[in-house]
């Protein structure tokens, strides 16, 4: 993961006369020219070496994936307990009333009262339960996480401190071996158990020394669990050990069977001996942890996702560069998606190619520090005519669909085109409404067939592949997009952006752009937040509200 970006080390593009110069359009759709992709002949491979609220109404909670396109309880108040809305990842909040597509255009706007003082700069996305009986009286409630590893619940509607809860001193970047967040607290997303309404968060901590902690914090009071937190220190495994000081920990927790998962990466400048990580954490008994490891040097599991979950509850992550780079070979674990199994005894791992799918130019990939680990690996709903698909992109901005029932090893994906001459990083987004199933996703610099640079591609999946629906307009570093709808209906798309910082929304049927707004900053790779009429921005030691007016 040697940098966030490299995308300067791709090879200059050939455009064609798909991409028409001119301004991108603030409220129009950019229609494809064509759904050709990039050539590959940028790709070439230099030959280089190798508990609480019982009495509460109904709540939709979201603890499994969302493989379904079914049409949630009509005015269910929804909570937001995991990284993108649900263990698959794909972004989809299917039970949005409020936001209509008529609601948005009608009014909407940034709630400028509602300014919580927070302690740190916010990286985790915030989580959201409504309804909650918090101090003596019910609040829907916003949880923020900050670098100064504090962990904030906050009236959703107001951002009124409800409690905070501090999770230990945070480390300096100077007591690590490389990176480039000066201050490291919580950085990666926690995960909401409803059943027990207990949050877990992993802390980086200086209480004596360099360790990574899980925190298990009752929602309603912030108090923390009996036995947490609890230190992480995976057993050895295969020869790979656990080295906190050359470790990040970036990637959102999943849950699942009374297991947290935690997955591992690098830092920024690839220093160190680290190596990808999963931590399989009980949640009853937190000493007890199972681990998978790369055995290869590097080979992080990095991006913010961390890991996908399909309805059998498997799990899916992808992997960056080899160190040194050049340094790839079968047995590192670099450039790959890996498929491990979940649930109470996970992570389990298998050496055969139906557990894994490597690109055919790994070896490129890897010498030119082109992680496909820069994004997320996506669950897709189920498409007619096709296998049960995974999305995956990278650094080089190619869009895989994978076989997830059989990843197939070497160069055996069933589609690939390259969207984005600068790259996917972060997370993307997957929606249904019953005819056509997408990706939302975001990337970096030329958009293939589109004019402009940047922002978020609609690529309608079919049995075939994909197709290109529409192109966002223009957005500088692109957030992980959301998707709101009521089921099928009034479907928008949801994307923030850096520079200069944005809050888009889009009509997902025809790609139209129906609020464009100004929050004070934006977070990259951090999801936008949408529950219950309310949509969340996160920047600089902030958190932005939206609503309609």
């Amino acid at each position: 993961m040697r940098s966030s970006m490299r995308s300067s080390l791709l090879r200059p593009f050939v455009l064609t006369a798909a991409f028409a110069s001119g301004a991108c359009s603030a409220e129009a759709p950019i229609t494809p020219a064509s759904d050709s992709g990039f050539t590959d002949s940028a790709l070439t491979d230099t030959g280089a070496a190798d508990a609480g609220a019982t009495d509460a109404p109904p709540i939709v909670t979201d603890n499994g994936p969302r493989p379904d396109s079914g049409t949630p309880p009509v005015g269910a108040p929804t909570a937001v307990t995991t990284f993108q809305f649900d263990r698959a990842r794909t972004g989809a909040n299917r039970a949005e009333t409020r936001l209509t597509v008529a609601a948005v255009q009608a009014g909407f706007a940034r709630v400028d009262a509602f300014a919580p003082a927070l302690d740190g700069e916010v990286y985790a996305q915030p989580l959201y339960l409504p309804n909650l009986m918090v101090g003596g009286a019910r609040h829907d409630v916003l949880f923020v996480a900050t670098q100064a590893n504090s962990m904030y619940a906050l009236d959703a509607s107001t951002g009124a401190e409800l409690w905070r809860s501090s999770l230990g001193a945070s480390v300096r970047s100077s007591m690590q071996q490389c990176g480039n967040i000066s201050t490291i607290g919580v950085v990666s997303t926690g995960v909401i158990d409803p059943a027990t309404n207990t949050l877990y968060a992993v802390a980086f901590t200086n209480d004596g020394g360099l360790q990574f902690k899980l925190n298990a914090l009752d929602v309603t009071t912030g108090q923390q669990r009996a036995g947490y937190p609890a230190n992480i220190s995976p057993p050895m495994v295969g020869g790979s050990s656990f080295d906190p000081r050359a470790t990040g920990q970036r990637g959102a927790l999943q849950l699942s069977e009374g297991r947290v998962f935690v997955p591992f990466g690098g830092l920024y400048g690839d220093c160190g001996i680290y190596h990808g990580w999963v931590v399989g954490i009980d949640a009853a008994n937190p000493a007890q942890q199972v681990a998978f490891a790369t055995p290869g040097r590097g080979s992080g599991i990095w991006a913010v996702g961390g890991s996908a979950m399909d309805e059998t509850g498997r799990l899916f992550v992808a992997t960056g560069n080899s160190t040194p780079l050049g340094g790839h070979t079968p047995g590192s674990f670099g450039e790959r998606v890996i498929r491990l199994g979940g649930g109470a005894s996970g992570p389990t791992s298998s050496t055969d190619d139906a557990s894994f799918f490597e690109a055919s130019d790994a070896r490129m990939l890897d010498l030119q520090d082109l992680d496909i680990g820069s994004v997320s690996p996506l669950v897709l709903p189920p498409i007619a005519g096709a296998s049960r698909l995974l999305w995956q992109g990278g650094k080089a901005g190619v869009s895989y669909l994978i076989d997830r029932e059989n990843l197939g090893g070497t160069g055996s994906q069933v589609f690939q085109q390259r969207y984005f001459s600068g790259g996917n990083f972060g997370a993307a987004a997957a929606w249904s409404n019953g005819t056509d199933t997408f990706v939302f996703a975001p990337g970096r610099g030329t958009r293939a067939g589109c004019s402009g640079s940047g922002g978020v591609m609609a690529l309608r999946v079919t049995g075939a592949g994909l197709t290109t629906a529409w192109c966002s307009a223009t957005v500088s570093n692109p957030s992980p997009p959301a998707v709101s709808s009521n089921g099928n209906d009034n479907g928008i798309l949801w994307v923030a952006g850096t520079s200069p910082a944005s809050l888009r929304a889009i009509d997902i049927s025809n790609g139209m752009e129906i609020f464009a707004g100004a929050p004070p900053s934006v977070r990259q790779w951090t999801p936008v937040v949408v529950a219950d009429g309310r949509v969340y921005v996160t920047g600089s030691r902030t958190v932005s509200l939206f609503t309609t007016r």
